[in-house]
This record gives structure tokens, C-alpha cells and sequence, in this order.
């Protein structure tokens, strides 16, 4: 989450200014929606950059960071739940998520699943604010060993997801599959459930709804990292190869191209 949006944003147009970005089609910027000045934050955002199309800021918190719960590191910075906080930092957040429907700008986001239930109270109360949910909602860990907390945790994603799902302008980003199953390029078990898992996603949202996303870096974490670039898709590919190919189409560019409006 980088600490300047409007710097990111400013630095991302003298790529394209310079040549060094001919591709650069649209730009989802960091901005901290609570913040008090954040009408003049968005504003100053989309002053700088006509390609700027939405608004992405951390929010999955499931108390203070510590490296093993699924509280984000960046969100250590703020140590708030934003979607589900009852001091007063949750309505802030609303107030400037609100606004972004004022500057036509569409909202990533990325939460763990035990704030899904939140996120979706919020999205139906601004349905003027196009939502992509990111990383197929950040199921997390599983170990595939049938166990109780397996489950426990499936619901909960299941839960948030399908409330998710009834509202008409939420969308998802099939990404990240290496969170919910390390490894799973290297197994053909673990690749079968994630192929299951991921068609559940695309059964409930509907392939004008979804898109693959890659998430790409090759660091050696639990991520998708590890393929190439060229062997991560071809093994999203595998995912939805009996697709038709206007679905297919749909999920590997026709839904990103039409939810940030490229």
C-alpha cells in the first residue's frame, strides 16, 4: 500500500508520457478513505490522471498484526478494522467510500473473510460504487485434512461471499490461489480443490462477474509465485477449459475490461 497515491499516480503518468508505458490503460490508486481531507485527496487523484479509474485500500484486519493472523502487514499502519469497528473509524471510512461514487471510481477490496458479512453491508448501502472483491475473498491456509477448522473456515467464506454475490455490482478477482492452497501448481489433489473452489466462485458471481488476476511475483511465498507468468494462466486456463469461449473471454479479459471501463 504505498504511502503517496498521488505521487504513485503522478510517477505512473510520466511512464506513459515518456513512452515507457504505452499499455497503461487504467490506474486503481491507493487512497486512505478515512482520512478528513479525503474529498481533496480524490479530487487531487483524479486532477492527475484522466486513465485513473478506482480506489484501493487494505482493509483485511483480524486484530493487531502479528505474522500469523490474517491481518495484512500494511494494515498494521492504521491497526483498524474499518469495516467493522464501532468507534467511530468505520463510519469515517464510509464517508469517504461514499465519495468515490461522486468521482466515478470503483473500490478493490481486500479483506479476510470473517469481514466479508461488513463489507457487504456496506457495498448494498452504496450501490453506486462498483466493488471487486479481491482474491477470491482470501480464504486462507487450508490444510486439506477434512478437519474442523477447514470447515469452519469455508463457511465463514461462503457466508460472506454469497451475500456478496446478491448484490449486483460486486464483482471478483480470481487470484492469489496459493494463499488458500500453498503449492497448488506442484499437486494434482491440491489443484483439483482449488479448480473446485474456484468454480464455486465463478458458479455464484457468474463469469461476467469474474476475472482472473494475476498477482504475479516469484519470491518463493505461499502466493502465486513459483510458474511463470506463461505457466500461472495456462494453469488458469486448465481451471475453465471446457468453458464456452465467451465465457472464457469474460474471465480472462471481458470483466476486467468492463469493470474499469478500458
Amino acid at each position: 500500500m504505498p504511502d503517496d497515491g498521488l505521487g504513485e499516480v503522478q510517477f505512473l503518468e510520466k511512464l506513459v508520457a515518456s513512452g515507457r508505458a504505452p499499455t497503461l490503460a487504467g490506474i486503481v490508486a491507493a487512497c486512505d478513505l478515512s482520512h478528513p481531507d479525503v474529498d481533496e485527496h480524490l479530487k487531487q487523484l483524479v486532477v492527475a490522471s484522466t486513465k485513473l479509474r478506482g480506489i484501493r485500500f487494505m482493509l483485511d484486519y483480524e486484530g493487531p498484526y502479528d505474522g500469523k493472523n490474517a491481518t495484512h502487514i500494511s494494515c498494521s499502519r492504521h491497526n483498524t478494522d474499518y469495516l467493522r469497528d464501532t468507534s467511530g473509524a468505520a463510519e469515517k471510512f464510509e464517508h469517504g467510500y461514499g465519495l468515490l461514487a461522486k468521482y466515478q471510481l470503483s473500490f478493490d477490496l481486500q479483506c479476510c473473510p470473517a469481514q466479508l458479512d461488513a463489507a457487504a453491508a456496506l457495498a448494498a448501502r452504496h450501490p453506486n460504487v462498483p466493488l471487486v472483491i479481491d482474491h477470491l475473498g482470501k480464504l486462507r491456509r487450508l490444510s486439506l485434512d477434512g478437519s474442523a477448522l477447514d470447515a469452519a473456515k469455508l463457511e465463514e467464506w461462503r457466508h460472506g461471499l454469497r451475500k456478496m454475490a446478491a448484490l449486483p455490482h460486486v464483482y471478483v478477482k480470481i487470484s492469489m490461489l496459493g494463499y488458500i492452497v500453498p503449492n497448488w501448481h506442484q499437486d494434482a489433489k491440491k489443484e483439483a480443490y482449488v479448480k473446485d473452489l474456484v468454480r464455486e466462485v465463478i458458479a455464484l458471481f457468474g463469469t461476467k462477474r469474474c476475472m482472473f488476476d494475476s498477482n504475479w511475483h516469484q519470491n518463493g511465498a505461499a502466493a502465486d509465485s513459483g510458474p511463470s507468468m506463461q505457466e500461472l494462466f495456462d494453469k488458469y486456463q486448465s481451471l475453465v477449459a471446457d468453458f464456452d469461449e465467451e465465457s472464457q473471454h469474460d474471465l480472462f479479459s471481458g470483466t476486467a475490461a468492463a469493470f474499469y471501463r478500458v
